[in-house]
């Protein structure tokens, strides 16, 4: 289950939608801090939401350096990150009996109004991880990524997103092949296109027979999918900021979860002392944030390109292919597509007068479709 972070409560969309003027509220709250104005505390189940404790800022800090929340919506950018996996009770036996466990974290967002099934994104692949352990990205030294999604002009209203982690022993040999195609990823996930094959920003790598196998036959001990409603009606509206993820409703779990803890400024979950949650419940913490990030350019078509490999291109026993081309090629489908909308729209804009109030959310939605076209030899010349 999906939670809000406000303040220091943590809340769940169904809270929000038995009040209907509670997402006004929490809206106008944001707007008029931003504005520098002090807005009204408004009281949850769980907590409050103050001028004082509201989160505005990716990292703790009094001081000017902070970085602030960007806005997300229809039309904006919009990047979802891992900030803190906690494994609670599992693995078994992790703690006490042993070293641990090999985790795997993978992730998965589509359009509500996909039909196909997308590719799952590697995130983490971490060695001998005991339970009750905190990750918050993965090393310097080690493989993963944190990022599970962009879009530099989001066009849907709401998405699914999927999240699993998973405990085995994997052999040796599985970590050093998919840590050479961590390597060559530059910050984009790698995704799954089969049972035995991953893609990188620009190679598909078959992994060893049996040994491959393994990393994708674990079963699941933390397994979540939720919707993230941008502009979804009916819906309460995501704010930028931090979302608790869990498998199950903590209050069926511990009644007292969401009165004694809160995600902190860091995107951290502690209690009112600060300290860090310790209990066998696992969860992530993952944020949303509408920031133009260039280093993801990459992100959408890589992903697209997995799932066109996915269904039409055969690859033979032990065979590496370089995918510059076909992610070029899928970029340039994507283009063309975005294009043909352009155009469309451009019709439809032309028949309505200055002025019309059909033309505002018209002219709202080209916009986001331009900054979607990456080929300037693609883009309309005005």
């Amino acid at each position: 289950m999906l939670y809000y972070a406000h303040g220091d409560a943590i809340v769940s969309a169904e809270e929000i939608a038995e009040d209907p003027s509670l997402q006004k509220q929490i809206s106008n709250f944001y707007t008029n801090l931003s504005a520098g104005q002090k807005p009204s505390a408004i009281s949850f189940e769980s907590g409050e939401l103050n001028a004082k404790n509201a989160v505005m800022a990716f990292a703790p800090s009094d001081g000017p350096q902070a970085v602030a929340w960007t806005p997300i919506g229809v039309g904006l950018p919009l990047t979802i990150m891992v900030r803190e996996v906690y494994t609670g009770k599992y693995p078994r036996g992790g703690l006490l009996g042993g070293d641990g466990k090999d985790m795997l974290v993978t992730s998965a967002v589509k359009s509500v109004a996909a039909f196909g099934a997308k590719p799952r994104a590697h995130n983490f692949l971490q060695n001998k991880v005991p339970a009750k352990s905190r990750l918050t990205r993965p090393q310097a030294g080690k493989d993963g990524t944190p990022y599970i999604f962009h879009s530099p002009a989001l066009l849907e209203r709401s998405l699914t997103m999927d999240l699993t982690m998973v405990f085995d022993t994997f052999p040796q040999e599985v970590f050093n092949q998919v840590g050479d195609i961590f390597n060559s990823a530059a910050g984009v996930p790698i995704f799954q296109v089969h049972s035995v094959y991953l893609l990188a920003a620009g190679m598909l790598a078959k992994l060893v027979g049996k040994a491959g196998e393994a990393i994708f036959d674990g079963k699941p001990v933390f397994n979540s999918s939720d919707a993230i409603n941008i502009a979804l009606a009916g819906s309460p509206a995501m704010q930028p900021g931090f979302a608790l993820i869990t498998t199950q409703n903590v209050d069926a779990i511990d009644p007292n979860f969401r009165k004694d803890y809160q995600v902190n400024e860091a995107g951290q979950v502690v209690d009112k002392n600060k300290n860090s949650y310790q209990g066998d419940m696992p969860y992530l913490v993952v944020s949303l944030d509408g920031a133009v990030q260039e280093e993801l350019t990459s992100f959408a078509p890589t992903a697209a390109s997995a799932a066109v490999l996915s269904r039409f291109f055969g690859i033979k026993d032990g065979q590496q292919l370089p995918l510059d081309t076909i992610i070029d090629a899928i970029k340039l489908y994507n283009d063309l597509s975005y294009r043909k909308q352009i155009d469309s729209l451009d019709k439809q804009l032309q028949g309505l007068p200055a002025g019309d109030p059909k033309r505002a959310p018209l002219e709202d939605k080209r916009k986001a479709l331009l900054a979607n076209i990456v080929e300037d030899l693609l883009k309309p010349t005005k």
